[in-house]
Parts: C-alpha cells; sequence; structure tokens
C-alpha cells in the first residue's frame, strides 16, 4: 500500500487540474516562460545556449555580470559555439534579460 501512495497523490492531482479546466477557469502557466524574449542576442542564444538547455532554464537564472561570465566560460569550455563576439553579445543579452532582481 506504501508503494501506491505516490501514484494516487499523483492521481488526485491530475483529477483536481482537469476539473479546474473543465470548469472553464484558465488553463494553468508556467512559471517561467518557454521562449527566451526579443532582442540583440537571441539568435546566439538560440544556436548556443539552446542547443543544451530549455529556455525555461536559462529564464530561471539572475545573474549579474559577472556570473554571467563564469557561466559562458564554462559553456565555453563544455563546447558551446561562440566567437568572441558573440559571447559578449550573448552575455550582454542575458544580463539585459536575466540580470539581478531588484
Amino acid at each position: 500500500m506504501r508503494a501506491a501512495r505516490p501514484l494516487v497523490v499523483a492521481a488526485l492531482g491530475l483529477a483536481v487540474v482537469g476539473a479546474a479546466l473543465a470548469a472553464g477557469d484558465e488553463p494553468l502557466r508556467h512559471v517561467y516562460p518557454n521562449t527566451l524574449p526579443a532582442g540583440t542576442g537571441l539568435e546566439v542564444a538560440g544556436k548556443a545556449c539552446l542547443l543544451c538547455h530549455s529556455s525555461m532554464l536559462i529564464a530561471q537564472q539572475h545573474k549579474d555580470s559577472t556570473a554571467w561570465e563564469k557561466t559562458l566560460t564554462t559553456m565555453v569550455g563544455w563546447g558551446a559555439p561562440l566567437t568572441p563576439g558573440e559571447r559578449d553579445t550573448l552575455r550582454a543579452y542575458l544580463i539585459q534579460h536575466f540580470g539581478p532582481r531588484h
């Protein structure tokens, strides 16, 4: 019985969501967007970041310039295809859209 408990909880959760949708409530929304915002650097982000990561993972980050630079260094080390110019463009884009929360 103990092993079935998570399945029962999951089924109840799905039933609640289904009932809410059937009642005409708005569908659930993602906390983080599933697309990246438009702007200079979006194309580079698509080529270098979305190759391996979802946009929701990127949107969860709120880093300052130093932290984004460290992340980009790590990603380039792991094979992210970025030229030095693209890296600067991407860092500026990430800071603008996913910089520290105020």
